[in-house]
């Protein structure tokens, strides 16, 4: 661990998965208390009719410890859903090709985020790269397998340049935008997630949005 207990080096994936994330508390997912603990809390919300859940940063977690809590949970509520339907789960794994920890780790647990995707739609929606290419989508361009993904234009982390970075089109090129969403939804790659979103005054005055943390109107 380091001195203090946070995340200093995020190439180490030792660190990344044993220290604190931006100081925030950690919770010992190697202890079956704690597992037990939060499938509880899990298993409550799929008793009310929770269908599915998202782990966000979870490469923040070890697999095996997020593997064990999934173990815990329950089948889907028979009142709103066919018996032995297990929930939709995907895992928060920024994996944009070089990084320490691979998407791959996760993929046996649940699906993944695809934020490759993202990057990859843009340049070709702004003629950055030729349409043709997407003969070969999916997969073939670095991704994770499509029974693996979760894909999608851009988050709302990726829209306001938080994660992922690498240009994503967002709302604000609103042509490109519409196109990239109806290939992706046309397109039988991934579990699309489709953006819901909202205006913002940006401010780009040193290349950096300052308005980025806006909440909605």
């Amino acid at each position: 661990s380091t001195g203090d207990g946070s995340i200093h080096n995020y190439n180490d994936p030792n660190e990344v998965r044993n220290c604190r994330l931006l100081s925030m508390a950690d919770l010992k997912l190697s202890k079956d208390y704690v597992r037990d603990t939060v499938a509880g809390y899990l298993n409550h919300l799929i008793s009310l009719g929770v269908a599915g859940l998202r782990v966000d940063a979870a490469k923040h977690m070890w697999p095996g410890d997020l593997r064990a809590v999934f173990e815990r949970l329950h089948d889907l509520n028979t009142t709103y859903f066919t018996a032995g339907t297990k929930p939709f789960i995907y895992l928060e794994v920024i994996d944009l090709g070089n990084e320490p920890i691979k998407a791959a780790e996760y993929t046996g647990i649940a699906r993944v985020t695809d934020f490759i995707y993202g990057i990859k739609i843009a340049e070709v929606f702004r003629h950055h790269n030729q349409a043709k290419w997407l003969r070969t989508w999916g997969d073939h361009w670095g991704m994770p397998n499509s029974n693996d993904a979760v894909v999608f234009i851009d988050n709302h982390d990726t829209q306001r340049g938080h994660s992922g970075e690498g240009g994503v089109l967002t709302f604000y090129e609103p042509r490109s935008y519409k196109m990239a969403t109806e290939f992706m939804l046309a397109h039988p790659y991934g579990f699309t997630r489709v953006m819901s979103s909202y205006r913002w005054n940006r401010d780009f005055h040193d290349g950096r949005d300052h308005n980025s943390w806006m909440g909605p109107p």
